[in-house]
């Protein structure tokens, strides 16, 4: 296994446990504390903050298998704000219970994904929903520190 799949899998295994290990602090009123109110129109709570992880996941795992077959990425008009707010709210009816059992499907799906990478894939490149050109190491290495940095948010604000 090639020193880059070995780091990129360190850090995922790590920031997941880290923030599975945060999230199993909160009681049902911290699920339902906003922790947003500004960045969205509508807020935000720490259970729609892990929608929005959920989706996130599954949503760069996508991109990054577009950067490996056809190297482009989202469009370069890709409104990131607007897909987020409509993921969240699909996901509405989902208990927090249920999307930490989506999400560790999800993990499954990214692990199989890097599993197939081969070597030179790692550096392709694409737009990532950020709109900032990405390789597929890099986009990994924002699926790790994505989580954890909403989880400090959340935790901060309970």
């Amino acid at each position: 296994m090639s020193e880059r799949k070995t780091a990129v899998l360190a850090l995922l295994e790590e920031n997941r446990k880290r923030l599975f290990d945060g999230l199993s602090q909160l009681d049902d009123a911290a699920w339902n504390k906003v922790i947003y109110s500004q960045e969205t129109e509508a807020p935000w709570t720490a259970s729609d903050i892990l929608r929005h992880l959920l989706n996130a996941e599954s949503g760069m795992t996508g991109l990054m298998n577009n950067i490996k077959t056809k190297g482009r990425g989202v469009p370069e008009d890709f409104d990131r704000s607007r897909y987020n707010r409509r993921q969240v709210e699909k996901m509405k009816d989902k208990t927090p219970q249920e999307l930490i059992e989506q999400m560790k499907a999800n993990r499954e799906a990214l692990l199989a994904f890097i599993d197939k990478l081969e070597d030179e894939d790692w550096d392709k490149s694409g737009r990532h929903a950020s709109l900032k050109i990405m390789t597929i190491e890099e986009v990994c290495q924002t699926i790790a520190n994505h989580e954890v940095a909403h989880l400090d948010e959340i935790l901060a604000q309970i």
